[in-house]
């Protein structure tokens, strides 16, 4: 599938929310259409990611943003390892760990670990149906917001790679390209200078016209404050008529 240009993202919001880009206030301009497609980006993506599971279409709509066996970089503590998540993740989407024994040398084995919930951890660690072993192939997992912690206590268990396959972050977009007077060239709302078009990430027309579409109400919401837009745009929400 061909890639869809950032250039090509702004001219279609602005013909949908009839926004010409031109004269003194094209710089301005360029970087808030930019910042309203963002957001419609991360609108679309979010309720894409929420119903993936249960419709094919979207979860392929979605490829490019999954993350396949990914290894998380593991630290041994105290009765439990540490696996720290990658900087770009979204959604964890499953789990698996492999683990050998201190005790049985050449032995490896394949085990889901099973999250339990704080406040049934501690519990769950003393309970020995429910705490780490080898040989019923059990282990504990929780989940913090940057990492999980995997709780062998006083068992034989050692974690030698826990692998995940997740949903990234999207790569937002940029069009200094648009901007000849300003020496293609812009700050963003972060003062970073962009001086690089970065284009639509997912290569799929059928998201990018979503995104556009809910790009182009934004924009009418900040600029009109129209009643009629802020309903139209609940509408949309509704209906899921942005998957």
């Amino acid at each position: 599938m061909p890639k869809v240009s950032a250039r090509k993202l702004i001219y279609d919001t602005a013909r949908k929310s009839n926004i010409l880009i031109s004269g003194g206030s094209q710089n301005v301009r360029v970087i808030d259409m930019v910042s309203a497609i963002n957001d419609a980006y991360e609108i679309v993506v979010e309720n894409n990611i929420k119903l993936a599971d249960t419709n094919s279409f979207i979860r392929e709509n979605l490829r490019k943003l999954e993350v396949k066996n990914y290894s998380l970089e593991l630290e041994k503590k105290d009765g439990y390892y540490f696996a720290k998540y990658p900087d770009n993740l979204y959604k964890r989407l499953n789990h698996v760990a492999q683990v050998t024994c201190k005790d049985c040398d050449g032995v490896s084995k394949i085990i889901v670990p099973r999250i339990v919930q704080s406040d049934d951890l501690h519990d769950a660690r003393k309970n020995p149906y429910r705490k780490a072993d080898f040989a019923w192939e059990q282990l504990i997992m929780d989940e913090a917001g940057d990492g999980l912690y995997v709780y062998t206590d006083d068992s034989c268990v050692e974690v030698n790679s826990l692998k995940i396959d997740y949903y990234r972050t999207i790569n937002y977009i940029q069009a200094p390209s648009l901007l000849e007077c300003a020496d293609y060239q812009y700050r963003n709302y972060d003062d970073e200078l962009i001086i690089k078009d970065i284009d639509f990430d997912l290569d799929n027309t059928y998201i990018s016209r979503k995104v556009t579409d809910v790009a182009a109400l934004l924009i009418d919401v900040d600029t009109r404050d129209t009643e009629g837009t802020n309903l139209k745009l609940q509408k949309l929400l509704q209906v899921n008529n942005i998957i």
